[in-house]
């Protein structure tokens, strides 16, 4: 099957707005300076993304018709007990959601106190502020020792060939020095 293309035109909200200005002051005469006419954006969808979309959007349809059928069927009482245990569970999703950012926004101020990157949250963020503290030291150690490294292999090299280390050339270095260009 021949992959489609379809394309889809997207306004920026500001480039219109900004044009919307910019037509004001044309028509006054003068034009705000800087101000550039902004193109509308076009973004390119393949039909595989599209298909995508649609089935996604199927999916969420069709498990809305199936949970309100479920609803419809239950008497009274399942229905108070049913909608209890779905707000219980809305409710434990969005406190885990809000421990999760919790947990996250303490590892980030654990790694600024060691002097870790914070790209790195994402990966050492632990279940407990415990478990960060040993994630983070444990990679702390490994971090630090292959920036060494690297360090080390970079700096290494041979030692520059000069003078006896006093910074300054003697007169018989300097005349030897002389005596050689003109050789």
């Amino acid at each position: 099957m021949e992959t489609e293309k379809n394309t889809a035109t997207e306004t920026d909200v500001k480039g219109a707005a900004a044009s919307g200005g910019g037509e004001a002051a044309a028509a006054g005469g003068t034009q705000p300076q800087g101000a550039a006419k902004q193109e509308p954006v076009a973004k390119t969808y393949d039909q595989a993304y599209i298909d995508k979309l649609l089935a996604d959007q199927k999916a969420a349809t069709d498990a809305a018709v199936a949970e309100a059928l479920k609803v419809a069927k239950m008497d009274e009482d399942s229905k108070a007990s049913y909608e209890q245990e779905k707000a219980a569970k809305e409710l434990a999703d969005r406190e885990a959601k809000i421990a999760a950012r919790e947990r996250k926004a303490d590892a980030l101020d654990i790694l600024a106190k060691n002097d870790v990157p914070s790209e790195f949250v994402d990966i050492l963020v632990g279940d407990t502020t415990e478990k960060t503290k040993a994630n983070v030291a444990a990679f702390k150690g490994k971090f630090d020792a292959a920036v060494q490294a690297q360090v080390e292999k970079r700096l290494a090299g041979t030692t520059p060939k000069g003078s006896s280390g006093t910074g300054t050339v003697s007169e018989e270095e300097a005349m030897a020095a002389e005596i050689d260009k003109y050789l």
